[in-house]
């Protein structure tokens, strides 16, 4: 179960500086085909800590292609990890924690973030057998089940409401839909970060989705994701997912379609078909490249949306797909 404790530092004195917290909070305007977000990842032992705010406003394979970045890896560390002031001009509050945030950034380029971030649900702790069942008994099961190994030595999730504005190149967006947002914490070391896939999808209050899929880029698409954790907001009520099936179609590092089967604790399954509205590669970490955007979700004639990334380890990548300059172009779809 989260508490409020759970959004400051977790960190002791017997971690090393691979310790990292992390908070992953998107922002978008579907209408616009505008996708934003802002990102944390604070190593308070090494006392750094890397943001990422950037806007996203087509379907891409490129960041040259990105329609605002602001992306510094070597900020100070905030001394509270609930109250993060950056000299950046980021500001990430937990102002009734665990359930509500303010986000406030004034960047460069006439481009500001201002948005209230009110939970619409307890957080989802992807260890506490009562919320997921799938939660391992032993501390090295609930790694291994995890999307992300000791990264998600601790993890929630949560759908919220999202008010507010982004004002991109001093045009102002209002922001007022339901959308998500995580933090974790625990050993980060980059080398390590493994393939993995994140699905969001909402349907306003009524419905949401949350995912964690592994990803092994040496299988093909049908095969190569296997359910790691999961929920969905049905009416208000949270109940975790025991089991999805996903067929991804991709051109290149894009992902042009994403077809989801996935099955809840009481049993009901949901069909869902993704296309992006936005997106482009993210480099969130040095051996990583993320593809990161919004997507456009169908289920049963119902139309939603949500973020999406399918990050891809470069040290995995490489040695499927290293080459000379002799060597044949692999193929571009997947």
């Amino acid at each position: 179960m989260i508490t409020a404790k759970d959004l400051d530092y977790h960190f002791t004195e017997n971690d090393d500086y691979t310790w990292t917290e992390t908070y992953y909070i998107p922002i978008s305007v579907p209408a616009e085909r505008l996708f934003a977000h802002v990102y944390v990842a604070a190593r308070p032992v090494l006392g750094s800590m890397a943001n990422d705010i950037r806007v996203m406003g087509a379907v891409s394979d490129t960041e040259f292609d990105l329609l605002y970045v602001d992306s510094q890896f070597h900020l100070p560390a905030p001394k509270q990890f609930s109250k993060i002031h950056g000299p950046n001009g980021l500001s990430v509050v937990a102002v009734n924690p665990p359930r509500d945030y303010r986000i406030d950034y004034v960047g460069k380029d006439d481009t500001e973030i201002h948005v209230d971030y009110i939970g619409i649900m307890n957080p989802f702790d992807i260890h506490d057998p009562k919320e997921n069942p799938l939660a391992g008994k032993t501390e090295a099961e609930r790694l291994a089940r995890t999307s992300m190994g000791s990264g998600y030595k601790g993890h929630f999730d949560m759908h919220a409401r999202v008010k507010g504005t982004l004002r991109l190149h001093g045009k102002d967006y209002l922001i007022d839909n339901v959308d998500r947002m995580n933090h974790s914490w625990g050993p980060r070391p980059e080398m390590d970060i493994p393939p993995t896939n994140s699905i969001w999808a909402q349907f306003g209050e009524a419905l949401g989705f949350r995912i964690h899929m592994h990803l092994d880029p040496s299988k093909p698409a049908g095969q190569d994701q296997k359910f790691a954790h999961g929920y969905l907001l049905d009416q208000g009520q949270v109940h975790a997912i025991v089991d999805v099936k996903t067929v991804t179609t991709r051109v290149g590092i894009i992902p042009f379609s994403v077809d989801v089967t996935a099955t809840d604790v009481r049993g009901n399954r949901y069909e869902l078909r993704g296309t992006p509205l936005a997106g482009a590669p993210w480099r969130a970490y040095s051996n990583s490249v993320c593809w990161c955007g919004l997507m456009r979700w169908e289920h049963r004639g119902d139309i939603g949306h949500g973020s999406f990334q399918e990050n891809h380890s470069l040290s995995v990548e490489s040695k499927m797909r290293g080459r000379r300059w002799t060597d044949p172009i692999p193929a571009l779809t997947a």
